[in-house]
């Protein structure tokens, strides 16, 4: 009994472990082209930005663009950070890992790394008959409703990967095209490719604090409203008061106009 009960803390611990570091190779990356709308009392002004999925057998990574080029494809321990030529208005990576149904949603802050995790069945989806086509591929449209947006997503058979742009998955085929009803958020193809050689990638959660979806956007808002409070300075470097307090104030003015952010429900 002993033994068997070793054998099941083993089994466990291992699978803790393994659950925390994430590794696969990359065949396919996807490109999508995001425009959206972050200003809610100024939905005349558009934004767009290039975004990226990386697919493999296990697992894929979403992120946008200028953070992929900041941040290599192959990660090694807590060495990762917000490099300045990582302009973007998403600061964030998600993972989805197929065999176990998970999904991992990591940000950096400041140098602080987080991670929370959902399930990635979250999607009601109703498969419509409506097809058409999108560059070479035959797709059909599908709805459902997530974090209080509805959407309307065209994916295709011919790409049997049941993936897609942010959190999107759970669809007989690659999702295309995604796009909220009131158009705040569109994702369009762009481009695929095959990648020859595969990509190897990997990231060790134990690096980052874990949390929730509550939580994270509570630290993002402390820190966004109060950046000197969140990360002091340190003593080498001196920073004048004025300066501090413009830079205070154009915080939370960047903060104020992220009003439109695409999951309404925090």
């Amino acid at each position: 009994m002993k033994q068997a009960y070793l054998i099941f803390l083993l089994i466990l611990f291992t699978s803790i472990c393994s659950a925390q570091k994430l590794s696969d190779k990359f065949e396919y990356k996807v490109i999508y082209k995001l425009t959206y709308k972050l200003d809610s009392t100024n939905l005349d002004e558009s934004k767009s930005e290039y975004m990226l999925l990386f697919t493999g057998d296990d697992l894929s990574k979403f992120s946008s663009r200028a953070k992929t080029l900041a941040n290599p494809i192959v990660r090694k321990g807590n060495t990762a950070h917000t490099s300045r030529e990582a302009v973007t208005d998403f600061q964030y990576v998600i993972l989805k890992h197929r065999l176990e149904n998970k999904l991992f949603f990591t940000r950096t802050i400041s140098r602080d790394q987080f991670y929370y995790t959902q399930e990635m069945n979250q999607f009601e989806w109703e498969i419509l008959p409506e097809k058409k086509k999108i560059k070479d591929f035959e797709v059909q449209k599908a709805k459902t409703s997530f974090a209080g947006r509805d959407y309307i997503a065209w994916f295709t058979s011919e790409i049997p990967i049941s993936d897609g742009p942010y959190k999107f998955s759970g669809l007989p085929g690659l999702i295309l095209e995604l796009e909220d009803t009131q158009q705040h958020y569109v994702f369009e193809f762009f481009g695929l490719e095959k990648l020859s050689p595969k990509l190897k990638y990997k990231i060790n959660l134990n690096q980052y604090a874990e949390t929730n979806k509550t939580e994270l956007y509570k630290v993002w808002k402390r820190y966004m409203e109060d950046p000197w409070g969140y990360a002091p300075i340190p003593d080498n470097i001196t920073i004048s008061a004025e300066t501090k307090k413009k830079y205070a104030e154009a915080f939370k003015e960047s903060f104020a106009k992220r009003n439109n952010q695409i999951e309404l429900q925090k």
